[in-house]
């Protein structure tokens, strides 16, 4: 089968497609995680108009959509604020970075200063909170909704506010797509997909050894071994492109190594058009 790529990128008001009669070169390294911060992506448009590139940097938000067009599988894959714009040239072609974050204006630069009588829940105070931030909410329920008995005072960016909030509760937090989720950290949401051959697993899953994700290859010291309170066992998974796939998504994966329901930790859609992810039984 002939896999035709589909891109379409929404940014300063505008439309450019991979398709079409002006249809244009586009790469793309998308980031999505349940880390603390909101992650980082890159969107690389070859050959803008100066026009075009002007309007991408007065616009500040950059929407992209892709997929494979014989699969009618294209969705949205990145949604978040600009944050840089940058021209090179390489050889005879003129290349237009955009550097994208998931909501990392709201995050740095929203403030709060409210005081809560006795008894205020966590989940209220996390709600006002991204309110004020401006974040689509998708869930939020702490693993451990604290009551604060004697009344909390809060004053001061939003996102430290909210990584408090998190840690007392024993929750995960993160921002995709513009949209937050606090929930506990070994949750996440029933997608029904299943990940195989058939529907795009490409290779067998490699197995990680660590924390970080990290592929394991070195050897542990006693010490080390010793300090690890539990040692956390991730696989790295690559498929075909898949929008469906974001961070906490819960997926059936069916390999020669691996069998089971897998929550979905980490991953990237990348330039080469395949959805890498790092995941963790569920």
């Amino acid at each position: 089968m002939f896999w035709i790529r589909d891109i379409e990128v929404l940014a300063g008001g505008k439309k450019f497609e991979s398709l079409g009669e002006n249809g244009l070169s586009i790469d793309f390294d998308i980031n999505f995680s349940d880390g603390k911060e909101p992650d980082v992506s890159e969107v690389v448009i070859y050959n803008l108009s100066d026009d075009s590139i002007n309007q991408i940097k007065k616009d500040g938000y950059c929407i992209v959509n892709a997929g494979y067009k014989s699969l009618g599988n294209k969705g949205n894959i990145l949604s978040g604020d600009i944050e840089e714009v940058t021209t090179t040239w390489q050889g005879l072609d003129k290349l237009t970075k955009i550097k994208v974050t998931d909501g990392g204006k709201k995050w740095r630069k929203a403030k709060i200063s409210k005081t809560y009588k006795e008894g205020t829940k966590a989940s209220l105070i996390m709600r006002d909170v991204i309110n004020v931030m401006g974040y689509e909410i998708v869930e939020i329920k702490p693993k451990k909704d604290k009551v604060y008995k004697l009344g909390k005072t809060i004053n001061g960016y939003c996102s430290d506010i909210l990584k408090m909030l998190v840690k007392d509760t024993e929750s995960k937090m993160f921002v995709n797509k513009n949209r937050i989720t606090i929930r506990d950290e070994k949750k996440g949401f029933e997608t029904g997909f299943v990940l195989n051959p058939d529907s795009g697993l490409i290779g067998s899953p490699t197995m990680n050894k660590d924390d970080s994700g990290d592929k394991a290859g070195g050897v542990s010291t006693d010490k080390e071994k010793k300090g690890n309170k539990k040692e956390k066992i991730t696989w790295e998974v690559r498929s075909l492109l898949n929008p469906k796939i974001e961070t906490d998504s819960l997926i059936m994966i069916k390999s020669k190594v691996l069998n089971g329901k897998f929550r979905v930790i980490k991953g990237k859609h990348t330039r080469d058009f395949e959805t890498v992810i790092t995941v963790e039984e569920a």
